[in-house]
């Protein structure tokens, strides 16, 4: 048996040490004090509180626990979570290992990209499994709980979880339209068996269309003083890690808490500005930097401990991945800061020798202001790596170009736009050191007219 622990594999010190959680000075006393510390609160628990949401979402539209659902079609403009990519084939799993471990299998995929990223109760994605991390060969992984202790069998590679509910996010390359089937099929040998069960067949996956439809974007703040009575719930079922408990003693003095029902205490109004306050702060937040006009997360890693940073990353939806597995460049605006426009065109450049420098693959996707894909006449979502029939030029250099018309050299490197706003997002891939060190950087996107 071989064992790969949170200790060795991740980073020993910052998981040693307990989450660095700076109040502000507080007021310990009457309504001020309950909404200061229930604003610090909510931005701690709501990763945690969008876990519980999600979870309840897949089970309310009858995902089983311990279970892969898979998506057989790449994402369109009928996707509704947010962000999503044109290049993977997405899918999760709710995981309970509180019991007993569960033993993911995964094939042998001759190379092909593919992630399963997995994420504890508080949206840290403590691990992964797939290509860049482990390799592309076929493997058992037992994901064991926090409190597990047990022998594994030979070849059986164990992974400890810091929380027993766990999400699996899924994501396998489609490397054209005719490679889809291929895609499908090693998807569909992804699978997980109890443990005990591990002898027995194990259950086949569920499939749809998009899987990942079960991650809309929520807007948990509108619930009120009711989202710390539902944070008490989530803190019971997932209680944290011991590196993240130094809080709770806080959250108390103002009713929050395991099994607490803070709006129950009188104090509603306080509750119901400190939710409003919190929110604003998690929207406002950033915690990305500059790159030639383009915003980049590089900050990205398996544990975030500033409370808000964690917050500010997964509001939109779980599944952020740490820069290592992939750097996303994102842009609502031109070179000159001018927001993006269809009624304008633009070009980004890239010089010969300066794509993106990636190990498994890279594209520029367009999303309306709402982060979905938008319908156009070419039903093309994004040009990347294997777009078919794009065109470089002569010196070896790559013109793409986001325009809502078709250029006059024909529509061979035409990304389409809609008529109005929209955003762009570049996504590298196993992005290599000159992408990490920051030393590569993507154009500057021009605009042309």
């Amino acid at each position: 048996m071989q064992k790969v622990s949170r200790r060795t594999f991740l980073m020993a010190p910052a998981l040693a040490a307990p989450l660095a959680l700076p109040f502000r000075a507080l007021a310990w006393e009457g309504d001020a004090g309950t909404r200061e510390i229930a604003e610090e609160a909510y931005i701690w628990g709501l990763p945690l509180l969008l876990q519980e949401k999600y979870l309840q979402l897949a089970r309310g539209g009858g995902h089983p626990l311990n279970r892969f659902t898979l998506s057989t079609e790449l994402s369109t403009p009928d996707t509704t979570a947010a962000g999503p990519n044109v290049d993977t084939l997405y899918g999760f799993a709710w995981l309970d290992v509180e019991h007993e471990p569960l033993v993911l299998h995964v094939p042998d995929t001759a190379d092909r990209y593919y992630s399963i990223q997995l994420i504890d109760a508080y949206a840290n994605s403590f691990q992964y499994i797939g290509r860049r991390a482990t390799g592309t060969k076929e493997g058992r992984y037992a994901l064991t709980g926090p409190d597990w202790k047990g022998a594994l069998p030979e070849g059986v590679i164990r992974i400890d979880a810091p929380t027993n509910r766990l999400l699996a996010l899924t994501r396998t390359l489609v490397r054209s339209a005719a490679d889809l089937p291929a895609a499908q099929a090693v998807q569909l040998q992804y699978s997980l068996t109890p443990l005990s069960r591990l002898a027995e067949t194990p259950e086949k996956p569920r499939t749809e269309a998009s899987a990942i439809n079960v991650f809309p974007v929520l807007n948990v703040a509108q619930s009120g003083a009711k989202y710390f009575d539902d944070q008490g719930a989530a803190l019971a079922s997932d209680p944290p890690p011991a590196r993240e408990q130094a809080p709770l003693a806080t959250f108390a003095r103002a009713g929050i808490g395991p099994n607490l029902r803070a709006s129950e205490r009188g104090n509603v109004q306080a509750l119901e500005q400190a939710a409003a306050a919190a929110d604003a702060r998690i929207k406002a937040a950033r915690y990305d930097e500059d790159a030639n006009g383009w915003r980049v997360g590089y900050r990205v890693k398996p544990f975030i401990a500033d409370r808000l940073e964690r917050a500010s990353i997964n509001r939109l939806g779980p599944g952020a991945h740490i820069a290592e597995e992939a750097l996303y460049f994102f842009t609502p605006a031109d070179g000159q800061r001018r927001p993006l426009n269809g009624s304008s065109r633009y070009r980004l450049h890239f010089a010969a020798g300066q794509l993106p420098p990636v190990d498994a693959f890279w594209s520029l996707i367009l999303y309306g202001p709402d982060f979905r894909l938008v319908r156009n006449p070419i039903n093309r979502y994004s040009i990347g790596d294997r777009t078919e029939g794009v065109v470089n030029n002569s010196d070896g250099s790559l013109d793409i170009y986001i325009q809502r018309e078709a250029p006059a050299a024909g529509a061979s490197n035409w990304l389409p736009a809609p008529a109005a706003g929209f955003q762009l997002i570049l996504r590298t891939y196993q992005p290599r050191p000159e992408i990490l060190n920051r030393s590569w950087k993507p154009p500057v996107l021009e605009r042309i007219a």
